[in-house]
C-alpha cells in the first residue's frame, strides 16, 4: 500500500495543470470576448458612417434639387414663349423645390402630389389619410424625407408599372407595444423585376429595384430609421410600405392604434 507522502507530488503536478489549463481557457475566452466587442465596435462605427454618408448625400441632393428649381425658374423661364413649354418648366421647377412644411402639412403635401400624379400620368390615384394623423413631430426634415420618397414611389409607377390605378395610404399602426407612422404606396400594374430582370413573367421594363430613386429611397429610410419594403405578387402589381417608428415621447395623440 503506497504511503500518503508518496502520493502528494502527483496530486500538485494534476492540480497545476489543471490551474494551467483553467488560465488558459480563461485566455482564450478574454481574447474571443475581446475580438467580438471589437468586432462589434467597428460595425457599429461603420453604421454610424454611413448614416453620416446617407445623412449628407440626401442634403447634397436637396441642396442641387433648389439651386437647379431656381436656375431654372430665374433664367430658363423667362426666355421661353412657348405656354405649353412655360408650364412643363413651372412643374418641373414645383417638383425639385421642396413643400414649405412651416405653412403646408404634409398630408396636404402627399395629397397634392396624388393628383399631380393623375392629372400628369393619367393614372387614377385614391388618396386615404387618417384624420388624427400627424406628422409634426418628426420635425420639417424627416418630413421632406418622406414626401420624398412618396414622390419617388409615384414617379416609379408612372415610369415603369403601365398601371391603370395607384393609391396611397397613411395611417397609425402598431406592432407590439411601440406605434408607427405607417405609407402605402401601391399600384395594379407590372410589378418589381428580379435579379434575372423578370417578375412573374413580365418584361424588363418592370419597376427596378436597384436604380438611383431606390438607392435614395434606402438612404433616406436609414436617416428615418424606416423600414423600407417592396411587396410585389403575381396581378397585384407593388406596392411600396414605409414604415416609421415613434420614440416613445411622441406616440402619444399619434392618430389611432392599429386594430
Amino acid at each position: 500500500m503506497p504511503s500518503l507522502s508518496s502520493g502528494i507530488p502527483g496530486g500538485i503536478e494534476v492540480y497545476v495543470r489543471l490551474v494551467w489549463l483553467f488560465v488558459l481557457l480563461i485566455t482564450i475566452l478574454l481574447f474571443i470576448l475581446c475580438f467580438v466587442y471589437l468586432a462589434m465596435r467597428r460595425a457599429l462605427e461603420r453604421e454610424q458612417m454611413g448614416l453620416a454618408f446617407s445623412h449628407l448625400a440626401t442634403l447634397g441632393l436637396e441642396t442641387e434639387r433648389r439651386r437647379i428649381s431656381r436656375e431654372l425658374h430665374d433664367t430658363v423661364l423667362p426666355l421661353v414663349k412657348d405656354p405649353a413649354v412655360s408650364d412643363l418648366i413651372r412643374a418641373i421647377c414645383m417638383d425639385l423645390a421642396p413643400p414649405d412644411f412651416t405653412r403646408l402639412a404634409l398630408k396636404d403635401s402627399l395629397s397634392d402630389l396624388c393628383d399631380k400624379f393623375s392629372k400628369r400620368s393619367g393614372i387614377e390615384c385614391a388618396f386615404s389619410m387618417e384624420d388624427t394623423l400627424d406628422f409634426s413631430p418628426l420635425g420639417d426634415e424627416n418630413q421632406l424625407h418622406l414626401y420624398r420618397m412618396v414622390q419617388e414611389a409615384l414617379t416609379n409607377i408612372e415610369k415603369h408599372s403601365r398601371a391603370q390605378r395607384a393609391s396611397l395610404v397613411a395611417r397609425s399602426f402598431s406592432r407590439g407595444s411601440g406605434k408607427s407612422i405607417l405609407i402605402c404606396v401601391s399600384d395594379d400594374g407590372a410589378g418589381i423585376q428580379n435579379a434575372s430582370g423578370f417578375f412573374n413573367g413580365r418584361a424588363k421594363n418592370a419597376f427596378p429595384v436597384d436604380g438611383f430613386g431606390i438607392r435614395s429611397m434606402r438612404q433616406r429610410a436609414v436617416i428615418l430609421g424606416a423600414r423600407l419594403d417592396f411587396k410585389s405578387e403575381s396581378s397585384n402589381g407593388l406596392m411600396v410600405r414605409i414604415e416609421i417608428p415613434l420614440p416613445a415621447a411622441l406616440q402619444e395623440g399619434i392618430g389611432r392604434p392599429d386594430a
